[in-house]
């Protein structure tokens, strides 16, 4: 038997790598061949040819964004031999996933086959296509993120490199020195492409290449004051964009034309009629209400006090805890450069600061609770702290793989409580990343910064205390 398939996460950093080798040592184990490619940050590793795709009994697609080159599957998807997981569900749920795919490989019938005339069939497919066109989409949207990520964190670190001499006034950096003003401006060179990578990724995940050009354009146009009223939709509007530019640039790839204008398609017609069509449609339709939107949320975000700020820090601390780094935490963190973006910078810095809690209190545990936890786990806990330096929550993964219950709900907690004191405290950060190596992106409340993410990983610790049984023979 032989298994392929392609690991891809939205950062396409932790879990992406760690979902290729728990799909390849479950394989190991059970003597299946298996090939995993990832298309992580660094691009695509360990491709798979078509020929090795062709061979394959079933394809595995564990992603969270779009597919580079996924035409590469169609005839295996035609076939019923493609099973599309999360990342996740790779890493935690492997051997149930092997186990579907060997029922596939040994079927004749395999899973995607339907029998039409069974009205209860015919209903479970459609409640099945809604929910994987909500997948879909959320995936657009995370191919995007994936994109975006890059230039956002380059962009914040010339920031914090500015902010090393520097001093901020009124939420604007000033520069030391001639030199560290060309590092800042830089720095906005990368804050100005945010927006339209965002928007042209989305777009290209669902219209490919052909969409770029109008995603980039129109992206761009959302983060520029245009038409009478010289408004700007910003980050919300460029969402929005990406979608409607990648539905349009695959409807008029359906679109009948002669065949003499077909190689005039891609790089000619689609990108111009896409641009002046839907271009004008923002303009003319969209920019008011978006506008009005966003700023009914501004205010809503400048007036939030009290019981709403510590509201806002459990929701934001409860994502990015949810999946240790996964679909939630792109969800939180689009939700807060969004805000940033306008120039709230409170949320932005209170998730900052709870991306490093998770792998902090459980490194801490795994030293402080030695009864609780082996060497092993001690090991786990060195890099977990070293990924929390980093902002990186997925450093709490392998101690959920060993014992998902307590971790969960520990994190959980912990993370949530420290980012309602932290929106009480008032921290903010201009920068997107977290972890220890952010501080200098803190505007205010670096203290607290520090002190609200020790809190947090401290009721980690002490939750575990109480739930997490000792080891068998083990003393305190």
């Amino acid at each position: 038997m032989k298994i392929v398939g392609i690991s891809a996460c939205t950062a396409g950093i932790a879990h992406t790598y760690m979902a290729q080798e728990a799909l390849e040592q479950e394989c190991k184990k059970r003597g299946i061949d298996c090939k995993i490619e990832t298309q992580g940050g660094m691009g695509i590793d360990n491709e798979l040819s078509q020929e090795e795709i062709d061979a394959a009994d079933v394809v595995i697609l564990a992603v969270a964004v779009s597919v580079e080159m996924s035409e590469r599957f169609d005839s295996k998807r035609a076939a019923g031999r493609v099973l599309d997981v999360t990342p996740g569900d790779a890493i935690k749920k492997t051997a149930e996933l092997i186990d579907r795919a060997e029922n596939i490989a040994a079927s004749s019938a395999p899973e995607a086959v339907q029998t039409k005339s069974s009205a209860a069939r015919s209903a479970r497919s459609a409640s099945e296509e809604k929910t994987s066109l909500g997948a879909e989409l959320f995936r657009y949207f995370n191919t995007g993120i994936s994109y975006f990520l890059p230039v956002i964190i380059a962009g914040g670190m010339l920031f914090s490199f500015t902010l090393i001499t520097g001093t901020v006034e009124d939420g604007r950096i000033i520069p030391s020195s001639q030199f560290w003003q060309n590092v800042y401006d830089l720095g906005m060179a990368g804050f100005s492409m945010m927006v339209p990578v965002l928007c042209a990724y989305i777009a290209y995940a669902i219209g490919s290449k052909a969409a770029i050009a109008p995603g980039f354009i129109l992206g761009h146009a959302a983060n520029t004051p245009m038409g009478e009223s010289h408004i700007a939709t910003g980050f919300l509007g460029a969402l929005l964009l990406g979608f409607l530019v990648g539905y349009f640039v695959r409807w008029l790839k359906k679109f009948p034309v002669p065949d003499v204008l077909q190689p005039m398609m891609p790089t000619f017609l689609i990108p111009l009629f896409t641009t002046l069509i839907l271009g004008l449609f923002y303009i003319y339709l969209l920019t008011v209400p978006l506008n009005a939107f966003v700023q009914f949320m501004i205010q809503v975000m400048y007036q939030l006090n009290g019981a709403g700020a510590m509201a806002l820090g459990i929701g934001i601390g409860l994502l990015a805890a949810a999946d240790f780094g996964g679909a939630c935490s792109k969800a939180a963190t689009a939700f807060t450069l969004a805000l940033m973006a306008e120039g709230i910078l409170g949320p932005n810095g209170v998730f900052r600061m709870c991306c490093a809690i998770p792998p902090l209190g459980m490194g801490l545990a795994a030293f402080i609770l030695r009864s609780r936890y082996d060497a092993a786990d001690r090991q786990l806990g060195i890099s977990a702290l070293f990924l929390s330096s980093a902002g990186i929550t997925e450093g709490a993964i392998p101690f959920a793989g060993k014992d998902f219950r307590r971790t969960w709900i520990a994190c959980a907690i912990g993370t949530s409580i420290a980012g309602a004191v932290g929106m009480l405290h008032g921290i903010t950060s201009i920068v997107a990343f977290g972890g220890v190596v952010a501080i200098t992106g803190v505007v205010d409340g670096k203290l607290w910064y520090v002190l609200d993410m020790l809190l947090g990983a401290g009721i980690i610790v002490l939750i575990l205390f109480f739930t997490k049984p000792k080891l068998e023979g083990a003393k305190e």
